[in-house]
């Protein structure tokens, strides 16, 4: 049988030497698309660059860190005292004590796809998540309906079955993030959001990105299709640490390095996009 792989480089518009790298990923054939986040510093160049050669976007969804798209003033409960959203945990935390008004997650994805048409010339196909909110089962019941009626046809679904990281806080993290996911899925299909079967990249950020472990673990994905989430670039100028670190340029060396390529020559894997 053969399977399709969508490659996903996120954060694209966070900084321009990022996505510099993801271009020439791109161009390199090592990657399928990437999402957008629409408030990132340099959103406008990257979202020009990506229509010029072709590069399938969707909506990098980001409700953690980057300034919100809606007027501050308007969704209160996403950000802290400080007027900054709250990041991955203090966003879970909220949710989890209840302090999130739907009504403020629902206004502020609104502005972040109505931004993303304004920049891309179109409306956003396919949406996933920055640090995988759109996985949360709360976040998903109010983001299910708002993507069906903006014309999203696909999500991301971050069901990974085994995660393999030695970091104890990194793996309860992502284990958490396969459960939501699971949770997450009828939540999206139930409103006509589709999503690959399988999922891999949680464990195969930065230097665990290798050829071995990537061949390893899409052969132990189950399913016709596959996405492999991947966060390619040349080191940043900014952000934060993620941004500037070497395991950026890391990942975009070992991408471009084509390691899918015998699989494809023997029929046996097909790349494709879903934005």
């Amino acid at each position: 049988m053969t399977r399709t792989l969508v490659i996903t480089a996120d954060d694209l518009g966070i900084d321009p030497r990022r996505d510099d790298g993801i271009v020439v990923a791109f161009a390199r054939g090592a990657i399928t698309q990437s999402s957008l986040m629409v408030r990132g510093q340099s959103a406008p160049s990257a979202a020009r660059a990506a229509n010029r050669i072709g590069l399938p976007l969707g909506l990098h969804l980001d409700l953690t860190e980057s300034p919100p798209s809606a007027p501050a003033a308007s969704i209160p409960t996403l950000l802290d005292a400080s007027g900054h959203k709250r990041g991955k945990h203090g966003l879970r935390a909220a949710i989890a004590s209840g302090a999130i008004d739907p009504a403020d997650v629902v206004r502020e994805t609104r502005a972040q796809l109505a931004a993303f048409e304004a920049m891309v010339g179109r409306p956003a196909r396919h949406v996933d998540g920055h640090q995988h909110v759109q996985s949360i089962p709360f976040l998903a019941e109010l983001l299910a309906p708002v993507f069906a009626e903006a014309g999203v046809r696909t999500t991301r679904i971050a069901e990974q079955r085994e995660v393999h990281v030695e970091d104890p806080s990194a793996a309860r993290f992502y284990q958490s993030v396969a459960d939501d996911a699971r949770a997450s899925r009828p939540l999206y299909a139930a409103h006509g959001i589709d999503a690959t079967e399988s999922f891999i990249g949680l464990d195969l950020m930065g230097f665990a990105c290798e050829p071995s472990r990537l061949l390893r673990a899409l052969e132990h994905a189950s399913g016709p299709r596959v996405e492999l989430m991947c966060h390619p670039g040349f080191v940043g100028e900014g952000v934060d640490d993620f941004n500037q670190s070497p395991a950026r340029e890391h990942e975009l060396r070992v991408l471009n390095g084509l390691p899918f390529e015998a699989l494809i020559a023997r029929g046996e894997l097909v790349l494709t996009s879903l934005a």
